[in-house]
Order: structure tokens, then C-alpha cells, then sequence
């Protein structure tokens, strides 16, 4: 009869502690994971208005490269 109710106890106790150990173990490793993606969001929004702050000129009529080449087409030639 003991082996009845010592079992299920036993069991129900050595449950509990491997519960109690993964928690032990996964409540530190859950607040450094949350910590870094905090980190990384507050950097990204801090770029972001960084970016949003930063005067850019603004340029009225067309705007023409250095490295631009006038290439000839062969309907052009023909003409």
C-alpha cells in the first residue's frame, strides 16, 4: 500500500524539481535574450531619427552626373 502512494509522490516531487531547475535556468537566459532585443530596437530607432535629423540639400531642376556619355544609335546614323 505505501508502494501505492510513495510512488506517485515520489514522481510528483522529482517533477516539480526538474521544473523548478528549468525555470531556475530559463528565467536568466529569458531576461538576457529580452535585454538584447531591446538593446537592438532602441538602436534602430535612435539610427532611424539620426537619419530623419540630418539635413540633406535639396536640389531644384535637374540634377546631371559627372560620368554621363552620349552614346550614338544606329537609327540615328542612318538618318
Amino acid at each position: 500500500m505505501s508502494l501505492l502512494v510513495g510512488l506517485p509522490l515520489t514522481l510528483f516531487r522529482l517533477l516539480g524539481s526538474f521544473l523548478l531547475l528549468a525555470l531556475r535556468f530559463a528565467v536568466p537566459i529569458l531576461l538576457i535574450v529580452a535585454v538584447i532585443l531591446v538593446a537592438r530596437r532602441l538602436k534602430k530607432t535612435s539610427a532611424r531619427y539620426r537619419d530623419e535629423d540630418r539635413q540633406e540639400p535639396k536640389f531644384h531642376g535637374p540634377v546631371y552626373t559627372v560620368d554621363y556619355k552620349d552614346v550614338d544609335d544606329e537609327d540615328e546614323k542612318d538618318k
